[in-house]
C-alpha cells in the first residue's frame, strides 16, 4: 500500500493538528475500525525530530488526531519532511501519509 503524499504549510510556534479518517469504500460510508491500531509520526525539520502525539476521536472508530504542542514547534528551519505510520494488531506496519513541510516563520513570540 503506497502512502498518501500531502505537502504541508505550517506556522512556526503554533499547535499542529491533523485529523485522519479511514474508510473502506470510496463513498466514505463504511468506516474502518482503527481503535486497536498504534500510530506513530514525526516531523524532521532541519536537525530537529519532532514527535506527534495521537488520540482517537470517539465515538468514531475510524478517526485519529495527530498533534504537536506549540512549545515543540519553535526554532524551526524553513523546510522539512513528515510521515505517519500505523501498526495493526498483526504487527504489520504501514506508512499512511507523508510529505514535505514548509514553515512560515514566527515573528511574534
Amino acid at each position: 500500500m503506497a502512502a498518501a503524499i500531502v505537502d504541508l504549510d505550517i506556522n512556526e510556534g503554533q499547535t499542529f493538528i491533523m485529523t485522519l479518517d479511514f474508510w473502506d469504500d470510496v463513498d466514505n460510508t463504511i468506516p474502518i475500525d482503527i481503535t486497536a491500531d498504534t500510530f506513530m509520526g514525526s516531523f524532521k525539520i532541519g536537525k530537529k525530530q519532532i514527535p506527534m502525539a495521537f488520540s482517537f476521536l470517539s465515538p468514531a472508530v475510524n478517526v485519529v488526531e495527530a498533534r504537536v504542542t506549540h512549545s515543540l514547534m519553535v526554532d524551526l528551519s524553513s523546510v522539512g519532511k513528515y510521515d505517519i505510520e500505523v501498526t495493526n494488531p498483526s504487527d504489520e506496519r504501514f506508512r499512511v501519509i507523508q510529505g514535505n513541510v514548509r514553515i512560515s516563520q514566527e515573528v511574534t513570540v
